[in-house]
């Protein structure tokens, strides 16, 4: 733990010193003029981690772009030719650097983990690790409210789905689709009496079969939900609808079956045991995953998982803790778990240890 204590301070003055050596103390945004932030237009492969980089000399830093930027739901989620406004760095302030910690309030689900000003700069205090008993207790840290559409876009590890019917396209002939946009649906034999005027359907396509990175077991495939449609019309097989909540775009032959809203995740917990186990994949399939990505792991409500109960990321021979997972959303085998905060990136394979009551 000592060495991660010293991990932490050292990145912290490494960021401090960053900051104040290449953060300007204006720029020059694209509609003209000084400002105090600047306008970027997304090019293809960009993240918000790599353009944090570029623009406020920190990585990090990202969640401070993420928060100017309303519209976007799921920082996975960024497309070319969307503006972003990117903020001035802010250096964090003395309380920050020493304890950061978010509020505990009801957020809005484009602004669920991202305030106007987060304390980015600073490394996450995490917990020490569950199997390094603590030498000098720390005060507790407050966790955000986890919304609806974060638990709902995230997608979940399954054995098999059910499918009603797919997307057949538009009157338009697009071949992508968002929010707002009216496409036509086939309902497949059998489904078409199950299917109403004003029903709200979730739009999903899977990803698989997936394997266990360490047994090598077969696992299931990922569920993908992609946005949510209301049915307008149905005439037999036929029927069409709106798309009326989207987490990305949608296209002709992504498939559909009835939504159901996702339930916040209000209250952080623990486990009655230290529940060991693996990250199985990452969504959108990274290769590395940092804060506010979403993972899976091989853990679920036949070992007595719950949303809410917290996954320690633990690495090396010490088992140092590098990271710590939220559960979201539960499958009887599988788990659907947030990063919320990381010390360094981890990809898929990496061990967890639930937190212990």
């Amino acid at each position: 733990m000592h060495i991660i204590k010293v991990t932490r301070i050292t990145i912290l003055i490494i960021s401090v010193i960053l900051y104040f050596a290449f953060t300007p103390p204006f720029t020059k945004g694209e509609e003209g003029g000084l400002q105090d932030e600047t306008v970027y237009t997304i090019k293809k492969d960009d993240t918000l981690w790599d353009i944090s980089e570029e623009y406020l000399k920190n990585p990090f830093l990202w969640p401070n772009i993420w928060g100017k930027n309303s519209y976007i739901k799921n920082p996975d989620l960024i497309y070319p030719e969307n503006k972003l406004v990117i903020p001035r760095a802010i250096p964090p302030s003395k309380e920050e650097v020493i304890a950061p910690a978010a509020e505990a309030v009801t957020p809005t689900p484009a602004t669920a983990f991202a305030p106007e000003a987060p304390a980015a700069v600073s490394a996450p205090a995490l917990p020490p690790s569950p199997l390094q008993p603590a030498a000098v207790s720390e005060p507790p840290v407050s966790r955000p409210v986890i919304s609806p559409d974060i638990i709902e876009s995230a997608g979940y590890i399954i054995e098999k789905t059910e499918s009603y019917g797919v997307i057949r396209g538009s009157l338009e002939g697009r071949n992508i689709f968002a929010n707002e946009d009216a496409v036509n649906l086939s309902l497949l034999k059998g489904y078409s009496d199950k299917v109403s005027i004003g029903d709200k359907l979730t739009i999903f396509r899977t990803s698989g079969p997936l394997k266990h990175p360490e047994t090598g077991k077969k696992i299931g495939m990922l569920f993908i939900p992609v946005g949510v449609i209301e049915i307008n019309r149905v005439q037999g097989g036929d029927a069409s609808g709106k798309i009326v909540k989207s987490y990305g775009y949608a296209s002709p032959g992504d498939q559909i079956q009835p939504y159901t809203t996702a339930v916040s995740v209000t209250a952080a917990k623990e486990s009655a045991a230290g529940i060991k186990g693996y990250i199985i994949e990452s969504h959108e399939g990274k290769t590395l995953n940092a804060q506010y990505s979403v993972v899976y792991i091989d853990r679920g409500a036949s070992d007595g998982i719950t949303p809410g109960i917290l996954f320690y990321v633990v690495s090396g021979r010490r088992d140092d803790v590098i990271g710590e997972l939220r559960v979201i959303s539960v499958q009887d085998t599988t788990s659907t778990a947030l990063v919320i905060k990381s010390i360094e990136p981890f990809g898929v394979g990496s061990k967890v240890v639930a937190a212990v009551k």
